[in-house]
């Protein structure tokens, strides 16, 4: 969502800045230990200053470790040097806070105590996984107080829609808190690219995509053939992970258009006819060496963090915000 913000205020002339105070997704780059996330974002959104301003503190241990040697002390003014650094010039800083607001408070980390420290006006990007999820966005307002106005949902159901605008926008006015936007769930953003799965799992090319294509889900070739049939038929755009040595499901796959890919783990190559008949139908093979359970995790964790590298994810981004956000109402609220 902050790619779609950043491009939002660029358009309007905006000198714009980015901050993620706390990191868990370390990587090397440079012979450093940067965040890979606050790295990738602010390239996408054209920040330059140094990605350890940028990202001030990155989870580089284990978190218990982490708690056990932390000073929360000197972390809090290690990000307030970094924020008075990003901030300096800009018009607007984008400070992207944790995947849920709580994470970081062991370490005096967690979203609202850097809301207060940097002195922050909130906007809560909520997905709705279900109708509890308003008791989340009302705690989250006992907590954030008045710093807290604007509300987005994210990755929002058609039909949901409507309850949104209706009774759950309501319940929210009252609390002093605005939607201003319910984003759809989108295929081309939550999905993953065959080449994006391809390098996160190190794996190798049996038969090669001819085309650049989205996999929207995963199926785990675990049962028996006839069984497999009516997932693979109800499964959009999906990819079979499954043992090398299941020819069966492979075959049984190559045949239902729902299957995009196919993952082969264990190191286990399929039979020639697997092979033929995958190139026949245009059909990816990839094999990799871990097991199905580990490969599946992977994934996963993949689509839950997908991120936006691609110039097509970028453009997607935007054109969603555009289309489903109040942008003079956001543009109001980070210029008051």
């Amino acid at each position: 969502m902050i790619v779609g913000m950043a491009e939002i205020l660029k358009k309007r002339g905006y000198e714009i800045g980015f901050f993620k105070p706390f990191g868990t997704s370390p990587e090397y780059s440079n012979g450093e230990i940067v965040d890979g996330d606050a790295v990738n974002t602010a390239k996408l959104i054209g920040v330059e200053e140094n990605p350890n301003d940028i990202c001030p503190v990155v989870l580089e241990v284990p978190y218990a470790e982490f708690v056990n040697v932390a000073d929360p002390s000197d972390l809090r003014n290690l990000v307030k040097k970094s924020y008075e650094v990003v901030s300096k010039g800009k018009d607007v800083v984008l400070v992207e806070g944790s995947v849920d607001y709580k994470i970081g408070s062991s370490v005096g980390l967690g979203d609202v105590t850097i809301s207060n420290l940097l002195d922050l006006k909130d906007l809560l990007v909520v997905k709705y996984s279900d109708d509890f999820v308003l008791d989340k966005v009302l705690a989250a307002k006992e907590l954030f107080g008045e710093r807290l106005e604007k509300v987005i949902f994210n990755k929002l159901s058609g039909y949901k829609r409507s309850y949104i605008d209706g009774i759950a926008g309501s319940l929210l006015k009252k609390r002093k808190m605005e939607v201003i936007g319910i984003v759809p769930r989108d295929a081309i953003i939550g999905g993953l690219f065959v080449d994006e799965i391809r390098d996160s799992l190190h794996g190798e090319y049996l038969v090669e995509p001819k085309e650049s294509m989205i996999i929207e889900n995963i199926i785990v070739g675990a049962m028996s053939p006839n069984s497999a049939i009516e997932y693979f038929r109800k499964t959009k755009n999906a990819a079979l992970v499954t043992g090398g040595d299941r020819s069966d499901l492979q075959i049984v796959a190559l045949e239902i258009p729902n299957i995009k890919l196919i993952v082969l783990t264990g190191n286990l190559r399929p039979s020639k006819f697997v092979i033929e008949r995958a190139e026949s139908r245009n059909v990816p093979v990839l094999v990799v060496s871990e097991d199905t359970l580990t490969t599946t995790e992977r994934l996963d964790d993949m689509f839950d963090r997908a991120r936006i590298r691609s110039g097509v994810k970028q453009k997607r981004v935007v054109e969603l915000f555009e289309s489903f956000v109040n942008v003079e109402s956001f543009l109001r609220y980070v210029s008051e």
